[in-house]
């Protein structure tokens, strides 16, 4: 009896790790191609009177009209800015996977530069996926600013 209910167990962690790997498969595919970032906006602080860097590159008005490009078989890609005004015009090569735990889905990416290896760069971003149509993708990042918490929204369109 006790054997019974143990493999049964298993059998339930094996079902649900593989509907979890399902999901966040089925949405890497939708994220894959190529995307415009068409806003980007703040929320828990009014944004007309703060200018916040992300990413550690730019100010996130910069990153208004930059190109993304995913590729999903080898989770490599890399996002472009426009430049323009105070904004850098530079292409950043990445490295990008999704992951899903408690019903969150987390967009995560790390900066590759030249001459290194995905496998060693540790330091990256999780944005939280709040939505993904396969046309229209919004991801969250949450911030510290000034000891408060903000988010902020980037809006994707598939080009």
């Amino acid at each position: 009896m006790k054997k019974s209910i143990l493999i049964s167990m298993l059998a339930l962690f094996i079902f649900i790790g593989c509907a979890e790997s399902k999901q966040v498969v089925n949405n890497e595919k939708l994220m894959r191609g190529d995307w415009t970032i068409t806003d980007v906006s703040v929320d828990g602080i009014n944004q007309a009177h703060v200018n916040i860097t992300v990413f550690h590159q730019a100010k996130a008005d910069c990153f208004i009209g930059s190109q993304w490009h995913l590729v999903q078989n080898n989770a490599t890609g890399n996002y472009t800015l426009n430049g323009g005004g105070d904004c850098p015009a530079e292409t950043t090569k990445i490295k990008w996977f999704l992951t899903e735990q408690n019903g969150q889905m987390t967009f995560k990416f790390k900066k590759v530069f030249e001459g290194e290896k995905p496998k060693h760069v540790v330091d990256g971003y999780d944005l939280n996926v709040i939505s993904n149509t396969g046309t229209h993708l919004v991801l969250r990042q949450n911030l510290q600013f000034e000891g408060k918490p903000i988010g902020v929204n980037y809006t994707f369109s598939k080009n």
